[in-house]
């Protein structure tokens, strides 16, 4: 089965990448590092406090602090920051695949 992400501001724009799902889709490693676990140290703050404060469950939260999440919504990412007081940069680390 195959399925298509639309790039530009509107899906009927053409331009798109051919997505194939399946049994056997291969992971693809993110380059973009999630740091959550660093900052929740650095607050002295337990996930499940966190999860209290940002109204976002533990399990989403536990998805999102082990970098297996495939998006994160600026307002997420917002009020993350807010509770944690710091600045988006803290939390992302854009880390590129190093050539063979």
């Amino acid at each position: 089965m195959d399925s298509f992400i639309y790039l530009g501001a509107c899906p009927h724009i053409y331009n798109r990448i051919k997505i194939t799902t399946g049994k056997r889709l291969n992971r693809i490693a993110m380059a973009v590092i999630v740091n959550l676990d660093v900052m929740l140290a650095k607050r002295k703050m337990s996930l499940t406090e966190l999860s209290e404060k940002v109204e976002i469950t533990l399990s989403n939260l536990s998805i999102l602090k082990t970098s297996k999440a495939k998006a994160i919504r600026f307002s997420t990412l917002d009020t993350l920051c807010k509770v944690l007081e710091c600045q988006p940069g803290d939390l992302l680390e854009f880390q590129p695949e190093k050539e063979k």
